[in-house]
């Protein structure tokens, strides 16, 4: 097989979230790491004699695992991360969305509506880089996938 040319990384991935008034904001400007990871759900039973188990898949969840900068500016991850995880409305879910490797035409389009387990502030005096928090956000319903048309 020849070697692929057509491999992307995530300089410049893009990553969308509502904002408290349902607004989808870009946060990539201050965010710098993102995993998704999709798993099954996925049961197993054995039967007397056999030496392996019988499988089956039923339902699939998603999980983001992202990083933010800590900024003071309005409207950036930190921001719209901590109002949702401290205000009246933190049960809600919100939408996001991850542009790979961008957010151009053709690019690949994960969209869903995700609620937020939780929020990582640390903070350590003897560390001189910019402050990296770290937040859960779970899907709720299904992780949709496209390709980006504008």
């Amino acid at each position: 097989m020849t070697e692929s040319t057509t491999t992307i990384n995530a300089c410049d991935a893009s990553l969308w979230l509502d904002n408290a008034a349902g607004t989808l904001t870009d946060i990539s400007g201050s965010s710098n790491n993102l995993t998704m990871a999709i798993t099954n759900g996925v049961g197993d039973r054995r039967v007397f004699g056999s030496k392996g188990p019988i499988r089956k898949v039923c339902g699939q969840d998603v999980q983001f695992d992202i990083v933010v900068l800590y900024s003071t500016a309005e409207d950036e991850g930190l921001d719209l991360l901590r109002d949702w995880a401290l205000g009246a409305n933190y049960k809600d879910a919100r939408s996001f969305v991850l542009y790979l490797p961008d957010k151009n035409v053709g690019s690949d389009k994960y969209s869903c509506e995700v609620v937020q387990e939780s929020l990582s502030i640390p903070a350590d005096p003897g560390e001189p880089a910019a402050i990296e928090v770290s937040a859960t956000l779970l899907i709720t319903g299904e992780l949709s996938y496209t390709k980006a048309a504008t």
